[in-house]
């Protein structure tokens, strides 16, 4: 996954229920989106040790049902943080007000710079 700044980072979202292991990737309940600005850029650059993660806690992001059932949840009152463990592999969970929580899968991600060091 490349992460440039100013850039969008949109990841699925799935129900945290017993049948998460058998679930489509390629159909998630939710996705959520947040802008990559240089703070939180810098945040995600960090590498964990493996037996630790670092929690984000964001506050500027839009989530969007794909899942009809979940269309209200949109509207709700909700709070998302993004997990970096070692890889890294990033992560994210939204907690509802109704208790619902959903999780995305780990992506392995490795930020890429752009040095201005092409030739013209």
């Amino acid at each position: 996954m490349e992460l440039e700044q100013d850039s969008s980072l949109t990841l699925p979202l799935f129900l945290f229920d017993e049948t998460l292991n058998e679930r489509d990737l390629s159909t998630p309940d939710l996705s959520l989106s947040v802008l990559l600005d240089d703070d939180l850029l810098t945040q995600l650059c960090q590498n964990p040790a493996s037996d630790s993660s670092i929690a984000l806690i964001i506050s500027d992001y839009i989530i969007e049902a794909h899942n009809p059932v979940f269309t209200d949840l949109v509207s709700d009152a909700h709070h998302a943080q993004l997990t970096l463990t070692h890889g890294p592999l990033l992560s994210a969970v939204l907690d509802t007000a109704s208790e619902h929580t959903f999780v995305s899968p780990q992506m392995d991600m490795m930020p890429t710079f752009d040095l201005g060091d092409e030739e013209e």
